[in-house]
């Protein structure tokens, strides 16, 4: 496979899958790649069968994109941004509160997506570890305690019964 038949195969591969600029952004980044080993000396073959299929790149691009749902007029929605699949193939900041002048003063937002097996799993642990946490210091507090709640409880007993029922504190 040539560098022209590989980079058609990942275009078509990546094409529909995820948003056109990290289309756009991954054909620039192979041409560059195959074209730099290119020019060290080695063939467009060698380095294209190193890279490995563009059917499993697109998928390895694919899994690591967050890619955003598409919507009957053929925008991309993500979270408080759009873009459109048009020729530009940009990200707008349509409708969220965040503008050029937000952007431009290096404002930014993270989308936290709790899809992913992971995150699920680091929560659960999360709430485990804090669970523990409790457990653990009110045990500690209880075995501090323990020593001095015997001999206060007696004492609390004979003066009840010392005192009488009727008597209050």
């Amino acid at each position: 496979m040539n560098k022209q038949e590989f980079l058609q195969a990942l275009r078509r591969d990546l094409s529909g899958d995820v948003p056109p600029d990290v289309v756009e952004e991954n054909m620039r980044y192979y041409e560059e790649y195959i074209s730099d080993e290119v020019r060290k000396g080695r063939t467009e073959e060698e380095v294209i069968e190193e890279i490995g299929t563009p059917r499993l790149i697109a998928k390895n691009i694919e899994d690591t994109t967050d890619i955003p749902e598409e919507d009957a007029r053929g925008t991309y929605r993500t979270s408080g941004y759009e873009s459109t699949g048009g020729a530009s193939g940009g990200y707008g900041y349509e409708g969220s509160g965040y503008d050029d002048r937000q952007q431009e003063a290096g404002g930014s937002f993270h989308v936290f997506d709790l899809s992913k097996w992971y995150v699920k799993l680091a929560i659960v642990l999360i709430v485990f570890l804090v669970l523990y946490l409790v457990f653990a210091v009110i045990g500690g507090i209880f075995t501090l305690l323990a020593p001095f709640l015997g001999p206060i409880i007696i004492i609390w007993l004979l003066i009840r019964l010392f005192r009488g029922p009727n008597r209050r504190w």
